[in-house]
This record gives structure tokens, sequence and C-alpha cells, in this order.
């Protein structure tokens, strides 16, 4: 199972929040790939920014495609996405303020669930990014942290041509940190801004 965890890497989120956000706020549709989510900590990261940061009609016309694949996982993270219920050492690193505006007491002792609000705007599927073939096209970001690590050169390569296929013309592309492009897309994914993992495809 892939690690995951509320709000992790803060260079990636403040990049998305500060750069893509505004971006992308006045679209008729802001739509959000998060490939590989596991139990879908990230996706609802990802939907608390862009509520924290988007005026009520704007949120309105976004819609957070999370994918995972992995067989004997898929019903898990098919049901943890649905209900959206976490444990307090799960919600450890949301801000207090976003625990206050996005979390409501779960049905388990000690426990918090994302406020349906939030729930409205992420869907789960199951997706192998090994068939090179995108769910689905017209993408305003793609996020894919800790999965292309796994990947070989090769299936690397055309995982982000799948990426690439997957944006409209202008999306971003949200990597690790530590995620290096291959030269052959340094013209087709430019860096946004030196030091950032934070991608785009050229285009209106």
């Amino acid at each position: 199972m892939a690690y995951t965890s509320f709000f992790r890497d803060p260079d990636a989120l403040k990049a998305i929040g500060e750069r893509v956000v505004p971006a992308v706020s006045h679209r008729r549709s802001i739509r959000v790939w998060d490939a590989g989510c596991a139990t879908g900590e990230e996706p609802y990261t990802l939907a608390i920014l862009f509520a924290s940061r988007l005026r009520p009609f704007p949120f309105r016309n976004l819609d957070i495609l999370a994918t995972d694949y992995e067989e004997s996982s898929f019903a898990q993270f098919a049901e943890q996405i649905r209900i959206a219920e976490y444990s307090r050492q799960d919600v450890f690193w949301v801000p207090q303020a976003f625990q206050d505006l996005y979390f409501e007491p779960g049905a388990k002792p000690d426990t918090f669930r994302v406020v349906q609000e939030l729930r409205d705007h992420v869907r789960y599927i199951q997706h192998d990014l090994l068939t090179f073939v995108p769910p689905e096209t017209g993408q305003s970001l793609v996020v894919c942290k800790n999965v292309l690590m796994h990947f070989t050169p090769e299936d690397q390569v055309r995982v982000l041509e799948m990426f690439h296929q997957s944006l409209e013309p202008g999306g971003f592309l949200a990597l690790d940190a530590d995620q290096a492009l291959p030269p052959s897309f340094v013209d087709r994914f430019p860096r946004v801004e030196a030091g950032l993992p934070l991608f785009q495809k050229p285009g209106a």
C-alpha cells in the first residue's frame, strides 16, 4: 500500500495553492486527477486546499478524480474514500482551523469525518497507471506522489506521456520534490519556478 498522509509535501501544496488555484479559478470546470490516492488523505487535502482558496461559486466546479490500483486493497480504498473517516492520528497534520471547518465527529470514537461539502467533490475509481491510458482527459491538475519512483525509467516516460495527454493545454503537473523529469519532457513540462515540484503543460 502506498504511503500517504494529510498535508504531505507542504512545498507542493504551497505551489498548488499559490499558482494553480488562481490560474484555474475562473474556469467553468476545474478537474483534478490524484494518481495514486491510496486511502484518500491526499485527494481530501486537495479538496481542503481548493475550498479554502476558492469562492463558493468556482468551488462548485471542482471535480477531484482519485485513482489507485492495488487489487487486494481496492475495496478498502473505495470504502475509505467514500466514508472519509479518519483517526485522530491521521488528521494530526491538518491545521486546526481546517479541522474545525472541514471535519466533523466520525461514527467511531475518536475519529473525524470529512464534511459532505468536500466529499461531494471527490470520486474514486480503480486505475492502473501501467495501462498508459488516462482514465479521463481535460484535467486542470494532475498530482502524482510516491509512485513514479517504483517504475522503470521506460515506464516513467510512458506514464508521463499519459499525464501529458490527460491534461488540458496550460494544465499543471505536481510530482515529488526529488522526482526529475526525463530530458525529453523539459519542453513539454516546463517547471513553473526553480525549486518547485510543479510543472505546466504549454498552452492556453
